[in-house]
């Protein structure tokens, strides 16, 4: 199984900043996640946002196989796309055991 946290930071906005910002960059990630829904192996992908700009992907994956699906979508493509002038900068945190 594959877990890991992806953490996108909006680019800063002259005004009228933030709002707009959330609004094309929910609007963007929400197709990304209704799209996962019918993916062939995953198990969890969920979106958090905050009020500054941060959205957090938490996803989980059968496999390394169907994680690489997901990543030659139409859908994770676009979004990839689109990313470009939304984002800032991207971390992925794999899930640490303990």
């Amino acid at each position: 199984m594959i877990e890991f946290s992806v953490i996108l930071y909006s680019l800063p906005k002259h005004p009228p900043p933030l709002l707009i910002s959330m609004r094309i960059g929910i609007k963007a990630l929400t197709v990304l996640v209704k799209a996962r829904r019918d993916e062939a192996g995953a198990i969890m992908y969920d979106l958090h946002s905050s009020s500054d700009g941060m959205f957090v992907i938490t996803e989980k994956w059968a496999s390394q196989n169907a994680l690489d699906a997901h990543e030659a979508t139409t859908h994770f493509v676009d979004f990839q796309e689109k990313a470009g002038s939304l984002v800032e900068k991207v971390l992925r945190l794999p899930l640490v055991s303990v």
